[in-house]
């Protein structure tokens, strides 16, 4: 699974930037103030939602952890594909997309490009009791400022969902990135699971 990318923009295609990694180039959907913040030839720094269809693999990219996982709790919504979560993530910062869900206004959600009441009002009740939850992603630093804070959720995530508790997971992730605060995804989750497998 892709969680994040630095590369070079190559082109802007429609609603998505082409990101140069090393001579390879990836797709990935953006929303329209990530889009409009990115120039063709400038630096591209994402966190990654991958998401695996039938027939394809897509990517979603966010300046965010707090955009990226706010769009995560959108696409949990029954009926809001990456396509409405993208344009809700596009019609409202993320402190207010996640103000307006707790706050139950339908009316601010329904400005988002495709949104209308009854896929609005399906978001309230579905994540208004989320708020905590939405309150402390909506205010994650960006990536660019804090790439570590966002590298650190990602592995968190994929050891939990290897099956280690989320107190262990957070304690070796903490100990890898000390030890290689400049470690990538891979290096660093390999450093956190042989953290993790030690003896006590």
């Amino acid at each position: 699974m892709i969680a994040y990318l630095r590369g070079t923009c190559q082109a802007i295609d429609g609603d998505a930037l082409v990101v140069d990694v090393r001579g390879v180039g990836y797709l990935v959907a953006v929303s329209e103030p990530d889009r409009l913040a990115h120039a063709v030839g400038a630096d591209v720094e994402l966190l990654i939602q991958t998401e695996v269809r039938e027939d394809a693999i897509a990517l979603y990219g966010f300046a965010t952890a707090g955009a990226r996982d706010l769009f995560r709790a959108l696409m949990s919504v029954s009926g809001v594909g990456p396509k409405a979560a993208l344009a809700l993530l596009s019609a409202l910062e993320p402190a207010q997309l996640a103000a307006a869900i707790a706050g139950g206004q339908v009316a601010t959600l329904v400005r988002a490009k495709g949104i209308g009441k009854k896929t609005a009002e399906t978001i309230v009740v579905k994540l208004r009791d989320r708020l905590p939850i939405l309150a402390a992603v909506a205010t994650k630093p960006a990536a660019t400022n804090s790439v570590n804070a966002s590298l650190a959720s990602d592995i968190e995530s994929a050891l939990i969902n290897l099956g280690y508790r989320p107190q262990l997971a957070a304690t070796a992730v903490q100990n890898a990135l000390a030890a290689q605060p400049n470690a990538l995804f891979e290096p660093a989750l390999r450093a956190a699971l042989a953290q993790l497998r030690r003896p006590a």
